[in-house]
């Protein structure tokens, strides 16, 4: 029976993947080319020490942008679902939170891959590919977020770096997920978490505290002795705490409910 089960299981989020593939696979794409064009070029204005540092260059906006990277590709489908009271007519076939569970892994690897395959890309786009005209030498003072990984492994730390952006683009995507299951407005579901983003970067940027959930995104911009392990959870902890306010508002203030009979 559990093997009954898993396999129902598996054949639904293949289903879920298969809804949302074509604006994820379109969005990888273009993100790849940009991400790998930008990395060619934009590093031609700066002074480059490592090959790494083209990557680095070539990848500044997207810390900025990608919650909508992970946002409006994924969640404007569950939006439509439960508009048009889709996942009302899921209840006979599988369970509220089974069903839930299901779409929710199916959009988290989907936010996944869309941050890790471009950053991947460009990775090996500038390691590989990309020639600096001059690669100059690292002066005595010049300092790095884990400087003897980023010069002697690049890529272990191009790769580490990559994945945690992508873990963090799949709580980015979670707000947006959350916000679909509610809201009534497609354009507050869509841009809530880049707005969000926005203004905890000002919030605490503000008030020169490195608690910004985009300084957890990218350590590498910062000086490496503000840079604490409290830099890369405060801003998790302080999305997933957003979050539990907004269930709390709509399911306890609202009454709002998911599936609406």
């Amino acid at each position: 029976m559990k093997a009954k089960g898993c396999d129902i299981m598996l054949r639904m989020l293949k289903l879920e993947l298969q809804k949302i593939y074509k604006p994820v696979i379109t969005t990888i794409a273009i993100l790849s080319v940009l991400a790998c064009i930008l990395t060619c070029v934009l590093q031609k204005d700066y002074t480059i020490y490592f090959h790494i540092d083209a990557w680095e260059i070539g990848t500044e906006y997207f810390g900025l942008l990608f919650p909508l990277f992970v946002t409006i590709p994924i969640c404007w489908q569950l939006y439509y679902e439960r508009r048009n009271r889709f996942l009302v007519y899921t209840l006979p076939r599988i369970p509220k939170k089974s069903y839930l569970v299901i779409k929710w892994t199916a959009c988290a690897l989907s936010a996944f891959f869309i941050l890790l395959v471009p950053y991947v890309l460009s990775l090996l786009c500038a390691l590989y590919v990309v020639e600096p005209q001059y690669l100059f030498p690292a002066p005595e003072k010049y300092n790095h977020f884990l400087l003897p990984l980023y010069a002697q492994y690049p890529m272990v730390y191009g790769l580490l770096l990559s994945a945690w952006k992508a873990l963090l683009g799949v709580l980015t995507m979670t707000f947006g997920f959350v916000l679909a299951l509610f809201s009534k407005n497609i354009f507050v579901v869509l841009t809530a978490p880049f707005i969000y983003v926005i203004l905890d970067n000002f919030f605490w940027s503000s008030l020169s505290i490195t608690n910004a959930f985009v300084h957890g995104f990218e350590p590498g911009a910062m000086q490496p002795k503000y840079v604490t392990p409290l830099t890369f959870i405060s801003g998790p902890i302080q999305m997933f705490l957003i979050l539990t306010l907004i269930v709390l508002f709509y399911t306890k203030v609202k009454k709002r409910t998911i599936y609406v009979l």
